[in-house]
């Protein structure tokens, strides 16, 4: 389906990357440059990254072949549930991360809960990195692009995200991100007008489908309950997320990460009508789904683009999901090297080399079993719940906890909290599923309950480590954390940092999500087609555009700068 200037395009943009990648690589010399790129991420970066890293494979090709059996129900549950449940991440957990978890989730659990519960939370972190869902997605673009061995295209771009990864850390990773990030959303963005209209709009979808599937097209879709809940807790999944975890640790201040955020969320669900409605188009294509969904979405859009424009989409698409395969095997090799060897070594840390060549070492291994892996589910999501399911039941309660709850936190809460999760996920997916009509239940709606339960009691008992700490601290005459040991007027001008701008800037942003949403949602059940055909892809190119040109202007202003400084010397 491509032809050569196609193939010529997406070389010449992959090796462009690469160099860009490159430039970075002699920066990323020691641990904090290579993985929270010294704390210095401007806003544009940050909303371009966080975008990047979340809508990935899984995130746009993933979620296509998800709606060929949800219709409008994905976009009123699954999108707006997803965004409308992180709120509170991007206004109060976001800010407070990079002060209490320091870029990492287990070192939040070894400092609340003790080594045993946060060398646990590391191994299933790490199993979440392997990413094998947008494993699955790179060879559905193999398939419909060149009608390759999926496989084989599988091995060309991991290498390629392994390669991004080793060479240039957080930073050139971000950089990059950006790229994709832009691409991504236009090229995906431009051609759906052309679908949608094609087959007549919110006319056309009810025209095709109120016969073979009418629940299609209303909000709620006939899911049963227990399976929406479900969608909605995988949706808060992302409160765990170490990728989240490290950007907000990155950004140059936690109002450059809470409102990169709060950017982030009316860019989601504009793109998500696109991705969504064209899930619709997709079926009305292949009413009785007799071919994959995902492969035959990339042909359908690929045929609707001219010579060079598939190119760029292939590096789009192809793009979102390197990004997060960089992204997730970088935290995961941050994991490996700086919690679990680190506590294995008897809280020895490593050294900034051992510690870098360790992460890239992991980085090969993450490609290989998350190859070995990704074919063993039927569609993309299928895989995404799976592993968010697991690290959700698990990680949720004593993550949270450690966070945000300021009481009373023993080692035996969180140990408890995650060796129940644990087991009641093994038991509910395994020896004794249950079953409802013929939906299965997933086991998050059983072990997610048992856990904060098993949190609760376990609270009674054992050492409340942070206490200790401090009194310790207090008795050498010692700062415990950031916090005590900081200024009067350092805190106060924290405090001013988190402080959440209602009537301002924050709350622009969560009012222009709102508005959005209303406005999205009055389109699709009142067959406006202008909204959904024009409004929302024009709405997330123009807000993508502007990012991006933002991170242009800050990259000229930095140039400038240097460059006169350069005279000056």
């Amino acid at each position: 389906m491509l032809n050569v200037v196609d193939d010529l395009v997406i070389v010449l943009c992959f090796l462009a990357i690469f160099m860009i990648g490159k430039s970075f690589s002699k920066s990323a010399n020691d641990m904090d440059s290579f993985y929270k790129a010294n704390h210095a991420l401007p806003w544009s970066l940050c909303v371009g990254t966080l975008m990047a890293s979340w809508y990935n494979g899984s995130g746009i090709i993933g979620t296509v072949g998800y709606v060929t059996t949800m219709g409008f129900a994905a976009w009123f549950i699954w999108s707006i549930g997803a965004h409308a449940v992180r709120f509170p991440l991007a206004l109060w957990v976001g800010p407070r991360i990079c002060v209490k978890a320091k870029g990492t989730i287990p070192d939040l659990l070894r400092v609340n809960y003790g080594k045993f519960a946060s060398l646990l939370g590391a191994v299933v972190l790490v199993i979440s990195c392997l990413s094998i869902g947008e494993i699955a997605c790179i060879g559905y673009i193999g398939e419909a692009a060149w009608n390759a061995n999926k496989f084989l295209i599988c091995v060309i771009v991991i290498a390629i995200s392994i390669g991004l990864t080793c060479l240039s850390g957080l930073m050139g990773v971000a950089i990059t991100d950006m790229i994709f990030f832009f691409l991504m959303v236009i090229c995906v963005s431009a051609v759906f007008p052309k679908m949608f209209f094609e087959v007549g709009g919110i006319t056309g979808f009810h025209e095709a489908l109120d016969t073979v599937d009418p629940n299609m097209m209303t909000a709620l879709g006939g899911i049963p309950i227990p399976q929406a809940i479900v969608l909605i807790l995988i949706c808060i999944n992302v409160y765990k997320d170490p990728t989240f975890y490290q950007r907000f640790a990155a950004a140059n201040s936690p109002n450059t990460g809470k409102r990169a955020m709060l950017t982030c969320f009316s860019i989601w669900l504009s793109f998500d009508v696109v991705t969504m409605m064209t899930g619709i188009i997709v079926r009305i294509h292949d009413i009785n789904l007799v071919s994959q969904p995902e492969v035959e979405y990339i042909k359908l859009v690929l045929q609707n683009l001219p010579a060079g424009a598939r190119g760029l989409y292939i590096v789009g698409i192809t793009g979102a999901i390197i990004s997060t395969l960089d992204s997730y095997y970088l935290c995961g090799g941050e994991i490996i090297s700086n919690d679990i060897i680190y506590m294995l070594r008897g809280d020895r840390p490593l050294s900034d080399r051992t510690s870098i060549l360790i992460a890239r070492i992991s980085a090969v291994g993450f490609g290989v079993i998350g190859l070995a892996t990704a074919f063993r589910f039927t569609l993309v999501y299928d895989a995404v719940i799976f592993l968010a399911s697991l690290s959700m039941t698990l990680l949720f309660v004593p993550v949270i906890a450690g966070l945000m709850y300021e009481g009373r936190k023993t080692n035996v809460a969180g140990i408890a909290s995650e060796i129940v999760g644990a087991v009641a996920w093994i038991y509910f997916q395994y020896i004794h599923p249950v079953q409802i009509g013929s939906y299965v239940v997933d086991p998050i709606m059983f072990g997610l309950p048992l856990s904060f339960l098993a949190f609760v009691i376990g609270n009674r008992f054992g050492t409340d480590l942070t206490e200790k700490r401090r009194t310790e601290a207090t008795a050498k005459g010692i700062a415990l954390d950031a916090e005590d040991m900081t200024s009067a007027e350092f805190m106060k001008e924290y405090r001013k940092e988190i402080r959440i701008q209602w009537i301002g800037v924050d709350g622009a942003l969560c009012l222009l999500y709102v508005g959005l949403a209303i406005f999205y949602g009055y389109g699709m059940l009142h067959a406006v087609n202008w909204i959904i055909g024009w409004a929302a892809p024009i709405i997330a190119i123009c807000i993508t555009t502007g990012v991006f040109l933002r991170y242009l202007t800050q990259v000229f202003s930095f140039a400038r700068k240097a460059k006169q400084k350069s005279r000056n010397r």
